[in-house]
């Protein structure tokens, strides 16, 4: 083999080189891109979970003994004292999600009852939640004062990934 042929299979061997770790590269990529899907869409597969349970509950706890309500019989965002998850007393309208924080167990062990079952088999997800009064011709304005109309607000985050998921749903009565 001359020169010529020897510099050309060098050559050859250096392109080919570059082209497959070019490759590897791209599949690098491409496995983040799924993995991310993958992530996503099972945030999406909690929030909803979590939101059709909230959606469940009544607009708020008054009309559980009461018939006929007023504005000012409306109770304040967040769980009473003695409301917890699952507790003894559960949840029983949809502010008491207002600043409550799931989590998924850790790898290995036994989810417990504050833990929501959306959240049992999963590994990295935390669910945020907020509940507050909105204003009833602007659903965008959050206000201090009671109205006929509530925001229900989840961000999924997952440890794994960068992105928050945020679905939002607006309870009126």
């Amino acid at each position: 083999m001359n020169t010529g042929q020897m510099a050309l299979t060098i050559g050859a061997f250096m392109l080919l080189g570059m082209v497959m770790l070019n490759f590897r590269g791209l599949n690098f990529q491409n496995e983040d891109v799924l993995d991310n899907n993958e992530y996503t869409q099972k945030a999406v597969a909690i929030g909803r979970s979590l939101m059709d349970e909230i959606q469940g509950k009544p607009f708020d706890a008054v009309y559980n003994w009461k018939g006929i309500v007023k504005l000012e019989d409306l109770t304040a965002c967040g769980p009473g004292s003695a409301e917890s998850y699952h507790g003894s007393t559960p949840f029983n309208d949809i502010d008491d999600f207002h600043r409550q924080v799931f989590t998924s167990p850790a790898p290995g062990s036994t989810p417990g009852d504050e833990t929501p079952q959306c959240l049992h088999d999963t590994w990295g997800y935390t669910v945020r939640c907020a509940v507050t009064y909105v204003r009833d011709d602007d659903p965008t304005q959050a206000v201090w004062y009671r109205t006929w109309s509530k925001l229900v607000i989840l961000e999924i985050t997952n440890q794994f990934s960068e992105d928050t998921l945020r679905m939002q749903y607006l309870a009126t009565h």
